[in-house]
């Protein structure tokens, strides 16, 4: 069986009207884990509990241990009300970490980090990391959809990030809510034709639902990309 250990809740935060943060304390032992990995965490909902729900950490590793989660309110979602519900002190068992979306090996290439909604965790996580100390050796630019602009998480710190550092570039797009995946994803290939126009290697990583990640990653095999060179996480 898989290791599992209990966590206290040690803080909860609205980071948009639907995406919450979640900080846990993991009480039995820390847990080392690289920018872009995840935890599972095993609830005890659903027909035959617990219900496990892989959430990916915000913030890398911090000297005090916790975990910085973040998940979105979907509505009539077992996992997401269950958590909706925890506050400062509660407990939860976890697993972890696991996943293979991690940074690439130092590289010449650019980083082209490409995100739909809850998506950016990862990123946002590679990021700070990234920029923790001082600027990397490549440039990154982060391509961003939201349904809506309220619903840009980390939007704020994103540009001033943009505003510090010359290194990096932000790009959102606030979708409206109703706006189908074949939209969202075509106002997104509309963005990324001119940076692949300008000739600069990159290396391409796509977070979303697979409705976001696929054709976004037969765009990029279709402008000479190898499969095995664009990097996808899906979340559905």
């Amino acid at each position: 069986m898989e290791p599992t250990q209990l966590a206290q809740v040690v803080s909860v935060r609205p980071l948009t009207p639907h995406v919450r943060e979640l900080v846990l304390a993991p009480l039995e032992r820390s847990i080392s884990f690289k920018p872009g990995q995840w935890v599972s965490l095993k609830l005890p909902v659903g027909k035959h509990p617990p219900l496990n729900r892989a959430y990916t950490m915000a913030e890398p590793e911090q000297p005090s241990g916790h975990l910085t989660l973040v998940y979105d309110l979907v509505p009539g979602g077992l996992g997401s009300q269950y958590l909706a519900a925890l506050k400062a002190g509660d407990r939860v068992p976890l697993s972890g970490p696991y996943g293979n979306f991690v940074l690439p090996d130092p590289s010449t290439k650019e980083l082209l980090l490409i995100a739909r909604y809850s998506g950016i965790v990862p990123f946002r996580c590679m990021l700070t990391h990234l920029f923790s100390s001082r600027a990397p050796d490549r440039r990154v630019t982060l391509l961003y959809s939201a349904p809506g602009q309220a619903e840009l998480v980390y939007h704020d710190e994103f540009t001033a990030l943009a505003s510090r550092r010359d290194r990096f570039r932000y790009m959102p797009i606030a979708c409206a809510p109703e706006t189908p995946s074949h939209a969202e994803v075509e106002a997104l290939i509309e963005q990324l034709k001119p940076i692949l126009a300008d000739g600069r290697p990159v290396i391409p990583m796509i977070c979303g639902i697979k409705a976001f990640v696929r054709p976004l990653r037969t765009f990029f095999t279709e402008q000479g990309f190898d499969r095995r060179e664009v990097r996808v996480e899906t979340y559905d």
